[in-house]
């Protein structure tokens, strides 16, 4: 069963192509009253729908990293500069994504601290991340002549003495502010979508 959210409330679909049909269509409001009639307990599904909404923004993020941004309400993130795609080219790295190991599902993290929810990079990839997000490191490779003759090597003629300085800052905003203005409409949806499930297994309408 696939659930799907409209304007007004939720579809739920068996089946897939030609054979896919339609199993539920429920406004909002059709739902709400569904749930007072039998007596669900509300506050509980919505402080677990609340904590499944807070659960998935670790996905969210990962997201908007693997992908360089341009999601999930963060700009896209500036391109690399000549340089570096000549280099990754000649590396045979150009399919790598940008931020490398930060790009990595396994190196995103998420968990509980204090009441809060931390989403983010552990600690041992701090100073990745910082260069990353700043926009700096690599000035001093520029300059090294043992890493210029190794590239010259590699057939790159432009090599820059100067290094781009190119931000691509995604925590603590603008993901901040994203999350803070998408949560309750996130955790509405999965409220939602669980009150239909329930509605759907118990056969009421």
């Amino acid at each position: 069963m696939a659930l799907k959210l409209t304007d007004t409330g939720v579809i739920a679909t068996a089946g897939r192509g030609r054979n896919k049909t339609v199993t539920l269509d429920v406004s909002f409001k059709d739902l709400e009253r569904w749930a007072k009639r039998v007596e669900i307990d509300e506050r509980a599904m919505w402080r677990r729908a609340y904590g499944r909404a807070c659960s998935a923004l670790k996905g969210r993020f990962s997201k908007i990293v693997r992908n360089a941004g341009g999601v999930e309400g963060v700009p896209k993130f500036r391109d690399f500069e000549e340089f570096t795609r000549e280099l990754r080219a000649k590396r045979g790295t150009s399919s790598r994504p940008m931020g490398g190991v930060l790009a990595n599902k396994a190196n995103i993290v998420a968990f509980k601290r204090n009441g809060w929810q931390i989403i983010g990079w552990p600690d041992n990839l701090a100073e990745w991340a910082v260069k990353f997000q700043d926009g700096t490191g690599g000035q001093a490779e520029l300059n090294d002549p043992r890493a210029r003759r190794a590239w010259h090597s590699l057939g790159i003629r432009d090599i820059p003495r100067e290094y781009a300085h190119n931000p691509r800052e995604v925590l603590p905003e603008p993901f901040g502010s994203v999350v803070k203005k998408h949560l309750e409409e996130w955790a509405q949806g999965v409220y939602y979508k669980e009150l239909a499930k329930l509605m759907q297994k118990r056969g009421a309408a």
